[in-house]
């Protein structure tokens, strides 16, 4: 049983590495700017297929097949994170400005920027598992903020933990930099799916 459960946990890491690996691959492939979204799109929709479907076949043409089939339309949503990047930059700046002189203004601006934040972190694991399309891309991630409260506790500590590590050895941002995380959160957030998936009638599961 020991043996057994030790390999389960040696097989993960080895995929989550391998995940990683590829995650950095097409970035870069993509040209960075344009790649980052496609890629991290990838890496949860593969994490998605293995927990949920058990796939365990070749990750690089998986990752391929994924990658280029949402690449052209993740230029749109590309462009909504490059928007949601100058409103944290702006809001940063105006926080600055700001200061402690007006404390309900500052509230509200962090508060704001807290929830893009995890607005967009949300927006992979729900992207990558439910199909959605026109401001529903951008909405389902934001109600889930609010449908998921202990989700979003943990994805923090998550994130947290994750970031600790990499402090502790930065080596480790190297194989498992996004995938460590995103397997914690897509196996988190993939239960709480199916739990309300019967609830949520406007909207289906992405078919693979």
């Amino acid at each position: 049983m020991f043996a057994k459960k030790f390999m389960s946990i040696v097989n993960d890491i080895y995929y989550m590495m391998k995940i990683n690996l590829l995650w950095i691959l097409f970035t870069i492939e993509g040209g960075i700017i344009l790649g980052i979204i496609p890629a991290t799109i990838t890496v949860f929709y593969c994490i998605r297929d293995r927990l949920k479907n058990g796939y365990d076949g070749g990750v690089y043409a998986e990752f391929k097949e994924a990658y280029w089939r949402v690449f052209k339309s993740s230029i749109l949503l590309t462009l909504g994170f490059s928007l949601f990047g100058l409103i944290l930059v702006l809001s940063t700046a105006l926080l600055n400005g700001v200061g402690q002189t007006n404390i309900v203004l500052e509230i509200t601006l962090r508060i704001g920027r807290l929830l893009i934040v995890l607005m967009g972190i949300f927006f992979f694991p729900v992207y990558s598992h439910f199909d959605l399309h026109g401001n529903k891309v951008w909405i389902q991630p934001f109600l889930f903020l609010f449908i998921c409260p202990i989700q979003v506790v943990v994805t923090v500590i998550v994130i947290a933990v994750s970031a600790l590590l990499y402090m502790i050895d930065p080596l480790l941002i190297f194989f498992m930099g996004i995938s460590l995380p995103a397997y914690f959160i897509m196996g988190m957030m993939l239960k709480k799916f199916e739990k309300l998936q019967e609830k949520i009638p406007y909207i289906q599961e992405v078919q693979n």
